[in-house]
């Protein structure tokens, strides 16, 4: 006989159990000291298996984000070499950013292998197995926008070709000047366009769907809907954008770069933040809808 047992944590884990008294259950719960844990459910059976359950709390995340999505923007008060290091080009802001959105991408691979639904047209829930491999290949390009195709990572040099459209003469396609510099012939440029992509996919989807039950009936099938609580970072993130662009001219002398203005500093942190809230939101998204229990993908 093999006991299985469910235990509340922050962590991702698979504990397997021989054979276990309840006493020695109790003694191990014991043991896990500082885990936060929680024995919810109690099962005997003769499976060779058993699996934690991790309950994610979503509170403390959106603490936790919340606190590191302010301490982002310190830099731009911060003296030039330090501000420097954290939004020029291939430093720690911009280098951090497509890894979150290849572990967004990541996340969204893994929803679509490990998911349930099956891929069948006569049930409408496929479509929601679909926008996961949809999502996971929108943010793998991302990822290759970000660091320019592996451009600057192998020294590939840029066609004269594309010289003349992209506005940084880069191997990307979000710097061609239909959306960047003063040719650009859409009224939005790509900076825009993807905050806007999430606010809306990481707030307002949720939010419409939590208010509007309709509309969460239509989409909860067809579509990932990310934690609302968390999309709430979003927005804030938004507002602090927003008061910088409003008080950073009123305060000049808070600004200290000599040789860059302050909107570039502010949008490459916005941006930043934004990617950390896209990875985190599908990290969660992942813990706390797909049932990681399933020991083989349903094809």
């Amino acid at each position: 006989m093999e006991v299985c047992f469910f235990i509340r944590t922050p962590y991702v884990a698979k504990i397997n159990f021989d054979f276990m008294l309840y006493s020695d259950l109790i003694r191990y719960e014991n043991g896990f000291s500082g885990l936060h844990h929680e024995v919810t459910t109690i099962n005997f059976n003769n499976s060779k298996r058993c699996f934690v359950e991790n309950k994610v709390n979503v509170n403390r995340s959106v603490v936790f984000f919340f606190i590191l999505l302010v301490v982002a923007y310190i830099p731009v008060f911060m003296k030039e070499q330090i501000l420097d290091a954290f939004v020029r080009e291939d430093r720690i802001y911009e280098t951090l950013s497509p890894i979150y959105l290849f572990v967004a991408s990541i996340m969204f691979g893994i929803a679509f292998y490990r998911s349930p639904i099956k891929l069948k047209l006569k049930d409408p829930a496929w479509l929601k197995r679909l926008s996961f491999l949809a999502f996971c290949v929108l943010f793998l390009l991302a990822t290759m926008e970000e660091i320019s195709w592996g451009q600057r990572i192998f020294g590939v040099e840029t066609p004269n070709l594309i010289k003349d459209v992209n506005v940084q003469k880069e191997l990307t396609f979000h710097n061609l000047n239909i959306f960047q510099g003063e040719d650009a012939k859409l009224p939005l440029d790509f900076d825009q366009l993807s905050a806007i992509f999430a606010l809306t996919f990481g707030f307002l989807i949720p939010a419409a769907c939590r208010f509007i039950a309709p509309l969460k009936k239509f989409l909860d099938n067809k579509f990932p809907i990310l934690p609302l609580l968390f999309g709430l970072l979003f927005p804030v993130n938004y507002l602090i954008q927003k008061t910088l662009m409003r008080v950073l001219p009123i305060f000049p002398a808070l600004f200290q770069h000599p040789n860059m203005r302050f909107p570039q500093a502010v949008y490459e942190v916005r941006e930043h933040n934004y990617a950390m809230l896209l990875m985190a939101s599908a990290v969660l998204y992942i813990l706390l809808k797909l049932d990681l229990g399933n020991e083989k993908p349903v094809s």
